[in-house]
């Protein structure tokens, strides 16, 4: 049962929502194609990235509090929320936290010692993708405490688990998107191979990719190992920004 507190503050963050879909002209059909395209099963304002995140920087009555204040009162609307948006509030309010100078190791560590438990929620990509990034930030602060919980993940039967176990091994898609060893990425990547859910095999992918551009010689290697346990897919989206006549070859030799 949720506290009167923590009741108030999630009804804050989803009026607040409701008001801003209504300023900026969201109709409710908006919400339910997004629910619908991501086959999830939170409701959804269907407010723009750009707006949602406009109107969450611009605050709440607790994001003033002290920082571990801050962090109980999303953890608690993160458990309440049955709409998709104030799930990512809590998302990009951390997305912004993250970028700033002020954000230490210790504030690393406490969000991972509450946000660890977010990913049971997820049921979508795109709250997949936006959660992973932020573990991706724990992972660099503090490996040795956070690898083995993805690891561990990676082995999951939840397309989830495994899909932010991945996707927590890189920053983002392009520079400096690589910040750990290789050997540790591939370990984990090897545990997800053979899966051919399209969440997972893309994730696989689009990592590889990322891995790829870093260190040729492994992930090629990787890939001849395991190409005959790999969706197409995943290979293809792995080589997708090589030249084309490596592309070409490299895809011909896996075959």
């Amino acid at each position: 049962m949720s506290s009167p507190t923590a009741q108030q503050h999630y009804d804050e963050v989803l009026g607040a929502l409701s008001a801003h879909a209504a300023e900026t002209g969201i109709s409710p059909e908006r919400g339910e194609l997004v629910r619908a395209d991501r086959r999830s099963e939170f409701e959804y304002f269907g407010l723009r990235t750009t707006d949602r995140r406009r109107r969450g920087a611009a605050g709440f009555s607790f994001t003033d509090q002290d920082a571990a204040s801050v962090l109980v009162a999303w953890d608690e609307i993160w458990n309440l929320a049955a709409n998709g948006d104030v799930m990512f509030a809590a998302l990009d309010f951390y997305r912004r936290r993250m970028g700033a100078r002020s954000w230490t190791t210790t504030d690393s560590a406490a969000f991972w010692g509450t946000a660890v438990g977010w990913i049971d929620r997820i049921d979508n990509w795109a709250h997949a993708d936006d959660l992973a990034r932020l573990y991706s930030f724990a992972l660099a602060d503090q490996p040795e405490r956070v690898y083995p919980v993805l690891d561990e993940w990676s082995r999951s039967d939840s397309e989830w688990h495994r899909r932010i176990a991945m996707v927590s091994l890189i920053h983002y898609s392009g520079k400096n998107a690589v910040f750990l060893p290789i050997d540790p990425c591939l370990r984990l990547l090897a545990n997800c191979v053979d899966d051919r859910r399209k969440t997972v095999s893309s994730a696989l992918g689009w990592v590889l990719r990322e891995l790829l551009a870093m260190h040729p010689d492994a992930v090629l290697a990787f890939l001849k190992t395991h190409a005959s346990s790999m969706p197409p897919p995943a290979i293809r989206r792995a080589t997708e920004r090589l030249p084309q006549p490596e592309r070409d070859h490299v895809r011909a030799s896996l075959a």
